[in-house]
């Protein structure tokens, strides 16, 4: 089940992308915490959006110009904060799908950034520029451009053409992908600006091969299936039990009414990395080795993956990924009881899209610290605006990134950083759990 590499990544192991938290000087501790990857102050802060493939995998992402840092210019910037990103390693692991202009992809940088996965999406055509599109596919990268330009580019099999869902109703948008797919046979479509999982499942329908757009964070509100199933249930009111401070024997015995949960403690309380002489057999002394702490984080993880599918473990890569995010930059200032805490507020960040219920409503089911409750229900409290310096990040809005990072005292500069390492971490736990 490759729970050991999981739980180790989770919880337990330090890799060599995790930051330690030094029990230093705040300046010092800053400095000790950042990234080895953290750039030299790009002044660009670029988007990411998540790219769905046809059967609701996280298959990778697009990145595009986000506003520029407050203060610093904008010009010249974009394939230096790209660079800096690393993304040329990204597109080795991942579709790395890069917005950019031809002139762009004509400069020297731009070399820097092609893996063996990455994509140019060329925002216009100019007639007579065959031979820079010729240079792009030399360097080995693919080609995608807008819908618009699509008869009039000299596009391959295997490129990508990208339609804009919010260009057309229903109806339309059928007739146009059908056309699409008929006329240029070999050409790849992607849809951009889905907002809804009923936008979702038309494209799918349609043989779609990417999605991109706001739905992976919303509810599906077509979706009848009960979310809130038997395992759920039992994670969650294990969850509940840890925060009231119950004992180990009260908690294994609701672990025992699903079989693959309590396997599941088993496993992790019989993991290498805890390199105990001899095996443990009953789920309470399971628990009790565990932790509670270390536990009742596994069990956070573990209702988002209860009866998951591909759309589940896309949502889980993402909130993972959101998770380690404010953990890491917590670390800086917070306490590791705080870190802790900012974690779990980036993973229920998304349970309310998972679930299909109001924040408000899971509460009363989950019982959460204080701090945590007050941010993801009603918006406030000490961990709101960490919450809101992660999504703006993710959008790559550079100015108001600024702004809510020197409030919490961090350097907005190395914010890009910190997200490339949490995402990686979030690739690892997750890839490890599959092997």
């Amino acid at each position: 089940m490759g729970i050991a590499g999981f739980f180790r990544n989770l919880v337990g192991g330090r890799s060599a992308n995790q930051i330690e938290p030094t029990p230093t000087a705040p300046a010092a501790r800053a400095q000790a915490a950042a990234p080895a990857e953290a750039p030299g102050a790009p002044a660009a802060m670029p988007k990411r959006e998540e790219v769905l493939d046809a059967r609701g995998r996280l298959a990778g992402y697009r990145f595009s110009r986000g506003a520029a840092l407050a203060g610093m210019p904008g010009d010249g910037s974009y394939l230096g904060a790209l660079a800096a990103a690393n993304l040329k390693a990204f597109a080795d692991r991942r579709l790395t799908i890069i917005s950019a202009s031809l002139s762009e992809c004509l400069s020297e940088g731009f070399a820097a950034l092609v893996g063996p996965r990455t994509v140019f999406e060329l925002s216009a055509w100019l007639s007579g520029s065959e031979a820079a599109l010729e240079r792009i596919r030399q360097a080995g990268a693919g080609i995608a451009f807008p819908v618009a330009a699509v008869g009039t580019v000299p596009l391959l099999a295997g490129d990508i053409a990208v339609i804009d869902f919010s260009a057309y109703d229903f109806a339309s948008f059928e007739r146009a992908a059908k056309a699409l797919k008929a006329q240029f046979p070999g050409v790849i479509l992607a849809a951009e600006n889905v907002a809804t999982w009923s936008e979702r499942r038309l494209c799918q329908a349609l043989g779609i091969e990417y999605a991109l757009g706001g739905f992976l964070a919303t509810a599906d509100t077509e979706d009848t299936s009960d979310k809130l199933n038997q395992s759920r249930l039992v994670l969650i009111e294990m969850l509940n039990l840890l925060r009231a401070e119950a004992d180990a024997a009260a908690v294994a015995e609701v672990a025992k009414r699903d079989p693959g949960v309590a396997v599941q403690v088993l496993a992790m309380a019989n993991s290498p990395v805890l390199g105990l002489a001899s095996p443990i057999v009953g789920i309470d002394q399971a628990i009790m080795v565990l932790g509670r702490e270390t536990l009742y984080r596994w069990l956070a993880v573990a209702v988002f993956r209860a009866g998951s599918g591909d759309h589940d473990e896309a949502l889980l890569e993402v909130a993972l990924a959101r998770a380690r995010f404010l953990e890491l930059i917590g670390q800086l200032g917070l306490s590791k009881k705080e870190a802790d805490e900012l974690f779990l507020v980036g993973l229920l960040s998304f349970a309310e899209a998972l679930l299909g219920q109001p924040m408000e409503h899971l509460a009363k089911r989950i019982h959460l610290p204080q701090p945590v409750e007050d941010v993801l229900v009603r918006s406030e409290g000490r961990y709101a605006r960490y919450l809101r310096l992660a999504m703006v990040t993710e959008r790559g809005d550079g100015a108001r990134a600024r702004e809510l990072a020197e409030a919490v005292g961090i350097e907005a500069e190395t914010l890009d950083a910190y997200r490339g390492v949490a995402q990686l971490w979030a690739e690892e736990a997750l890839r490890q759990n599959r092997s």
